[in-house]
C-alpha cells in the first residue's frame, strides 16, 4: 500500500494549476476576525489556495504541505497572484508544527487528530484557528473514504476547550458531510 505521501505526491504530479484562486468560504467569512495580520499557517496546504489569499490578505504565511509537487504548485499560484508564500515540505504524521505564535492557523480538508494541541498551542493571544474537514456523514455520499479521517460528532467541540469558540458545526447535520471550528486564543 503506498503511503499517504507517495499518494498525494502522485496526484498533484499529474495536476494543473487551478486557472483561478480558490477561497474556501469559511476562511473568506472569517479571516477579518483577526485583526493582527501578521503571522499565518496554512496545514495540509496541497497546492496552497488557502496560504496565498492568506497572502494576499496581508499576511506572512507558512504553507506546509508532504508533496513537494503541490507546493510547487502553490508557489505558481502565488507568483500568478503578486504575492510570496513560505512554502515547507513537512510530514504532518511525522512532524511537530514549526513554532509560532501564528495570528491565523488554518487547516482545511485535512484531519491529523494528534496536531490538535499543537494548533491552539501555536496560536498567538488573540490568534484565530479556522479548521474544517470532512465528517462521519460523508461515508454515507463517499464509502470508501477512510472512516479513520473523519470527525465524530460533538468531536471539535471537545478538542478545542481552550480556545474561545466563535463558530462550530460539529457533524450534529446529517445532511452536512463536514464539521468545522472557528476558534481564537484567549489574550
Amino acid at each position: 500500500m503506498k503511503s499517504d505521501v507517495q499518494r498525494w505526491e502522485a496526484k498533484y504530479l499529474g495536476a494543473e494549476l487551478a486557472p483561478t484562486l480558490r477561497v474556501d468560504s469559511l476562511l473568506a467569512r472569517y479571516i477579518d476576525t483577526q485583526a493582527d495580520q501578521s503571522r499565518a499557517l496554512d496545514v495540509a496546504a496541497g497546492t496552497c489556495h488557502a496560504a496565498v489569499y492568506l497572502a494576499l490578505q496581508g499576511f506572512q504565511v507558512t504553507a506546509l504541505d508532504c508533496s513537494a509537487a503541490g507546493l510547487a504548485l502553490g508557489q505558481r499560484l502565488a507568483k500568478r497572484e503578486g504575492v510570496a508564500i513560505e512554502i515547507c515540505e513537512f510530514d504532518l504524521d511525522e512532524s511537530v508544527l514549526p513554532n509560532g505564535p501564528w495570528s491565523v492557523v488554518c487547516c482545511l480538508r485535512y484531519l491529523n487528530r494528534s496536531l490538535f494541541v499543537q494548533m491552539a498551542k501555536g496560536l498567538a493571544p488573540g490568534g484565530v484557528l479556522i479548521l474544517k474537514t470532512f465528517n462521519v456523514h460523508h461515508l454515507a455520499k463517499t464509502p470508501s473514504f477512510s472512516p479513520e479521517y473523519v470527525l465524530q460528532p460533538g468531536e471539535l467541540a471537545s478538542a478545542f476547550l481552550m480556545l474561545e469558540t466563535i463558530e462550530l458545526a460539529d457533524g450534529d447535520d446529517p445532511q452536512e458531510n463536514t464539521s468545522w471550528i472557528v476558534a481564537r486564543r484567549p489574550r
